[in-house]
């Protein structure tokens, strides 16, 4: 899955706790539409099956696994999943949908007989894959540890057809198809798998973090406090914006190490500080981003420039090692123009460093910056963002 942005940990996050969270949800309802309309192939269907505490009709859409001429429901989420605890509280009497409802008995199978249709299942539903934990090409064999933990149903025809004989679950193509099924067919999956895959996009992709003070354990102050203090390794800055598509939303962002300046301090008030970032190097999801460097004209303006330009008192137990919240007020030079702006930061003495970590807001206009073209039609980028930074200080 390296061409496509949503890691196996992504996909096991919309199901955390055998549950879906609202992105699974919606993603839920539309493939149980076009599952239900028949227009995927014939092994995707929606399970159709009673609540068994709300008593109404519950809708899951579902890939089932051929063996043996045989059609086998799985739980790729386990014994908690929903739908098995409908299932088994129906007594197994659901409705499948492909196309047209048919009614089916779902019988359980045993533990002992799950293994080859465990295999067969990850074999051809691709994405039960990132939740059960045995490669599609392993042996059989290694399939029978995790059986007890993924209920499997055999599925039969709960009815006989009007003329005596039993029906297939999922009936047999008819003889005569119509072309222009098949093109809408096409049609339609592919707008929804463009569509999910945008929303998949904004919804599971990486979400940028917001830069924050260093964790864990905290030294005593050592060495002075007053004096000019240097950027050294460690610091970090960048960006957060928000991306939206198809009613979903997320954070994008970018980061640097090449952060250079120096702050002075004396006795609890820092009385100048400088700050430079590169911005060539910003890099997004570990890639340099060509719309980025477009957006800022980097290639003639590549330092953000931050300049204080009024006194910041951090109080009197900050040079114990207590943490200090403030703001600074100081000029932002970025793509040409410089603007007043207004930092919130946080900082805290940590043996000889000094640590900082704050954002301020970016409108792109008051910089001259081109809003990127984002998802086009489906949805696009914010028009602000937020600029943040977490220096390490040394004298």
């Amino acid at each position: 899955m390296e061409s496509w942005p949503i890691s196996d940990e992504r996909l096991r996050a919309m199901y955390a706790g055998s549950r879906a969270n609202a992105t699974a949800r919606r993603l839920a309802r539309l493939w149980a539409a076009i599952f239900s309309l028949g227009l995927a192939p014939r092994r995707w269907v929606t399970l159709e099956v009673t609540g068994r505490q709300s008593g109404r009709v519950t809708r899951f859409p579902l890939g089932m696994a051929r063996l043996n001429g045989r059609w086998y429901l799985v739980s790729m989420l386990g014994e908690r999943c929903n739908w098995v605890r409908n299932v088994r509280a129906a007594h197994g009497l659901v409705v499948l949908r492909h196309g047209r409802a048919s009614r089916c008995l779902l019988v359980e199978v045993p533990v002992a007989d799950r293994p080859p249709v465990l295999r067969q299942y990850v074999r051809q539903v691709p994405g039960a894959r990132p939740h059960v934990p045995v490669s599609r090409n392993a042996d059989v064999g290694e399939f029978a540890s995790i059986a007890p933990r993924y209920p499997v149903f055999l599925v039969q025809a709960a009815a006989a057809a009007e003329r005596g004989t039993r029906r297939a679950v999922i009936g047999r193509p008819r003889l005569v198809r119509r072309w222009w099924r098949r093109v809408l067919a096409g049609v339609v999956i592919a707008a929804v798998i463009a569509l999910a895959a945008v929303a998949a996009f904004i919804k599971l992709g990486p979400s940028a973090a917001a830069l924050e003070l260093p964790p864990g354990r905290v030294s005593t102050p050592a060495g002075p406090l007053s004096g000019v203090w240097q950027v050294s390794g460690g610091s970090l800055a960048g960006f957060r914006v928000q991306e939206s598509a198809l009613g979903l939303s997320n954070d994008v962002g970018g980061q640097t190490a090449a952060v250079t300046g120096t702050i002075v301090i004396s006795r609890d008030t820092v009385t100048a500080a400088t700050l430079r970032v590169n911005l060539t190097t910003v890099k997004v999801g570990g890639k340099s981003q060509p719309q980025f460097a477009a957006s800022l004209d980097t290639r003639e303006h590549p330092v953000a420039t931050f300049t204080l330009i009024r006194p910041v008192t951090l109080g009197a137990d900050f040079a114990t090692g207590r943490a200090a919240a403030a703001t600074a007020t100081g000029e932002l030079t970025m793509n040409g123009r410089v603007r007043l702006v207004t930092v919130t930061l946080t900082a805290r003495r940590n043996g000889p460093e000094l640590q900082a970590a704050g954002s301020l807001p970016v409108t792109f206009a008051r910089w001259g910056i081109s809003r990127p073209a984002g998802f086009g039609l489906f949805g696009s980028l914010a028009n602000a963002g937020v600029a943040q930074f977490r220096l390490i200080l040394r004298r």
